[in-house]
Formats: C-alpha cells, structure tokens, sequence
C-alpha cells in the first residue's frame, strides 16, 4: 500500500502514515529505508489492517518519473485538443505541430519543473531538529502570501507551470520570453522571505539579526524540488533567450 507520512517525531521514532483515507501510526523499528522518515515522504507499507509491518521511502526518482509519465499524457492530450480546437477555427489551416515547434528539450524542462514545483519538497524546515517540514514551491510561495511578504507568488507558480503554451500558439518572438517565468517563479518566494528576515532583524539590531540569520539557515534545508525547479527554469530561460533572438521579427 502506498502512503505519505503526514507525522514524524525524531524523538520517540513514533509517526503517522496517511494512506486511502485513513491513518496508520508506525514506529521507526518498522523502517527498512537507509534515510530517516520526514513528513511528506512517500512511502509504501505492507498493511495487516491496524498498522503497518514494514514501511519502505519510495525514491524520488521513481516519482519523478510517475509524476513526468503522468503530466507528459495530460500536457499531451490539452495540447492535442487545443491544436484542433485552433485549426478548426482557422479553417483547417495548416498551424504545425505545436510540441514540435517548442521542441523536445524545452517539453522535457517544462514537465520537470511542474513536477519538482508541485510534487518535491524546495525546502525542508526543521531536519537538523529531529522535526521536518518540507514545503514544494507551490506551497512556499502561498506561505509568502499568508506571510503578508509577497502578492501573487502561487498565481506565478501556475502561470510558470503553463508558459510553455504561449510558444506553443503564440508565433512571435516575444512568446518565448514566457520561458523566463519559471525562473522568476523559483526565485522570488525565496527573495521575498529573505527580504521580511532581513526586514524584521533590521528592527531589531544587528547582533539580533544575525543571531536569527543564523538560526534560520541551520533550520532550513534545500530539497530536492529545489535542484530540479532550479536547474529546469535555468534551461527554459537559455531557451528562451536563445529562441528570441534567432527568431525572426514579424
């Protein structure tokens, strides 16, 4: 059965598995992965109706390349219905493929980043206390938002997420200057939490603040959704530089 574990305390080894609507509570003895249990892990358990007797970490490669399987058929299937909803409104015009125009490279960082975006933790809060946090991108940049440091970070997650479709059917240049929104998505919830510490130990003095830098860095941990957001939106941006500028003005 699979599951994520939704509570974990290093103290007493004891946590919580959430799996097909229901709990199961497990204690570290039943672990058999080399990596210690986090919240949001991904898991699978064998079950024999109360708890679980054995509980394995499923590895982030084999749901990367779920999730990539998983978003790659619906990107497919919308970008198939939305070709032909477009041709038969231009008369059966010949528009061209549209995957093929932004070409395979930009598809596959495109898919990464809306999978380590939504799916992987780009911060883990807590590790080094015995206590983990992660947050995804999606889930950081709405914490911005709750936070009262930022405005419009989750809309710019999405609109990141689905840049790839302004080139798809937009034939200028300047859609491919979209492809920049990934990277901006990635980097601004982390500026914008940066900048309200920054902020709030100003207030409060130098030594202050860097006390509190300090503690904030030891408590906070990059994911993995951090490597693949960062090393995809940095792929799309030198697509998108590069296909601006060779594309022709029209």
């Amino acid at each position: 059965m699979r599951g994520r574990i939704i509570h974990y305390n290093g103290n007493d080894g004891r946590g919580l598995i959430s799996a097909d609507n229901k709990q199961y509570p497990f204690e570290v003895g039943q672990w058999q992965s080399e990596t210690a249990p986090a919240i949001n892990t991904v898991v699978d358990f064998d079950n024999d109706g109360e708890r679980p007797m054995a509980v394995r970490r499923i590895a982030d490669e084999v749901l990367m390349r779920e999730k990539a399987g998983e978003l790659a058929g619906k990107l497919g299937a919308f970008g198939g219905a939305a070709l032909q909803s477009a041709q038969g409104a231009a008369n059966n015009a010949q528009l061209g493929n549209p995957v093929a125009r932004v070409g395979k490279p930009a598809l596959v960082a495109q898919i990464a980043f809306a999978v380590g975006a939504l799916f992987f933790a780009f911060l883990e809060l807590g590790s080094s206390y015995g206590v983990s946090q992660g947050y995804t991108l999606s889930g950081l940049s709405k914490l911005s938002e709750q936070m009262g440091v930022s405005a419009g970070s989750g809309l710019l997650v999405w609109l990141a997420i689905l840049s790839l479709l302004l080139p798809m059917f937009w034939h200028h240049r300047l859609a491919w200057l979209a492809l920049l929104l990934p990277l901006l998505a990635t980097l601004k919830p982390v500026w914008d939490i940066s900048r309200a510490m920054s902020a709030m130990g100003d207030g409060m003095g130098s030594e202050f603040s860097s006390a509190m830098s300090k503690q904030m860095s030891e408590m906070l941990d990059p994911g993995l959704g951090a490597l693949v957001c960062v090393l995809a939106a940095l792929v799309l941006a030198a697509i998108a530089v590069k296909r601006f500028l060779l594309t022709p003005s029209t």
